[in-house]
């Protein structure tokens, strides 16, 4: 995966003063082992991030869109474009409370099946370090644990207009009203709702699972969700196929078919409820995938929370047996205690021997 654009400008605003500070660069990094390193370090943090949203640019905030067009299409060069952007990115900046530090990092790399453009917001940190005299000083050098925002755009499928989604947007550390102004100055609109496409596949789980054995309906469930998450990790959509696959080899195409069904079956019945009425028009195919949303489905086999006092986490195959809610009181009784949590109890009520 070749890096064939990398630079970066600084910017810098205080939250006391009405205006950022850009200080562009004029040339391109050198493309070494060192961009490669620095690109597979971030890819890698982008990949893995649970926060991604997926979208498209929106049709009524064109100016960072037409931007990017007239760079792809040779109308200005990469170097000109991304000082462009950020000057404009800072000049959004101007008159707010917002403050911000560290460099904008735009990079564009060659892959297999398309063209991928990235923008992240870094920052530094300092350190000690040897220099070749054997003493110490001060180096400073990039803060991959605490990048910001990340900003993902397919160039290929945004030329070829495309109907798939081609921009991918996440926070990462730092101020959060900073990074939802780069998500609004560059006209990132959500195309896809991964929470509400989670919890509808994990319906359809729920009542796949719900005539088997109560040993293998968890099995089952939890097999489901480590993939899910697993493919999520690396950045990938869940297809149901090789789910289906590696859920059951006697009859691999046995849940595939069942979420199918009954995702067609949930946008036929939305499309009635919306028309009140059969629909003229044949609602769009549910597709044979979805992108997961992380968090949802960890909270399905597992619950947890926490107050000032208190920190609770247990599987959610544990309700009903070893832990029951009381509803009316809004208290939980717990058995089989864990014997580290036991064995303090005991002590705490001196009835340790």
């Amino acid at each position: 995966m070749p890096v064939t654009h990398f630079v970066c400008h600084q910017i810098q605003k205080d939250s006391q003063l009405p205006g950022a500070k850009v200080t562009l660069c004029d040339t391109s990094a050198e493309l070494d082992d060192y961009s490669q390193r620095v690109m597979s370090q971030l890819r890698s943090i982008f990949v893995q991030r649970a926060s991604k949203r997926y979208g498209r640019f929106n049709p009524e905030l064109t100016t960072f869109k037409a931007l990017t067009l007239d760079w792809l299409r040779g109308g200005q060069t990469f170097n000109s474009w991304s000082q462009k952007v950020a000057n404009m990115y800072a000049d959004q900046m101007d008159n707010t409370s917002l403050e911000i530090d560290g460099y904008l990092a735009f990079i564009r790399e060659e892959v297999a099946d398309a063209d991928r453009l990235y923008i992240f917001h870094l920052r530094e940190k300092s350190n000690v370090a040897f220099n070749s005299n054997m003493e110490l000083t001060e180096t400073r050098f990039i803060d991959f644990s605490n990048t910001g925002f990340a900003l993902c755009l397919d160039t290929s499928e945004l030329l070829n207009d495309g109907q798939q989604e081609y921009l991918t947007f996440c926070y990462g550390r730092g101020d959060k009203a900073v990074q939802k102004l780069f998500s609004e100055f560059c006209g990132f609109s959500d195309t896809i709702n991964t929470e509400q496409d989670t919890e509808e596949f994990l319906q359809i789980v729920e009542a796949y699972t719900a005539t088997m054995p109560e040993e293998e309906a968890n099995q089952t469930r939890t097999s489901i969700v480590d993939y899910c998450v697993e493919q999520d990790k690396h950045g990938e959509a869940v297809g149901f196929k090789v789910l289906s696959s590696q859920l059951n080899d006697q009859a691999p195409e046995k849940f595939e078919q069942f979420v199918i069904q009954k995702r067609e079956q949930n946008r036929l019945n939305s499309a009635i409820s919306a028309a009140d009425q059969t629909p003229a028009s044949t609602p769009p195919v549910a597709k044979s995938e979805f992108i997961p949303d992380r968090k949802s489905l960890k909270n399905y086999i597992r619950y947890s929370g926490k107050n000032k006092d208190v920190t609770l986490s247990f599987a959610a195959a544990a309700l009903g047996s070893d832990v029951s809610f009381d509803a009316t009181n809004n208290a939980l009784t717990i058995k089989n205690l864990p014997n580290r949590l036991l064995k303090q109890l005991q002590r705490a009520n001196g009835l340790d021997s």
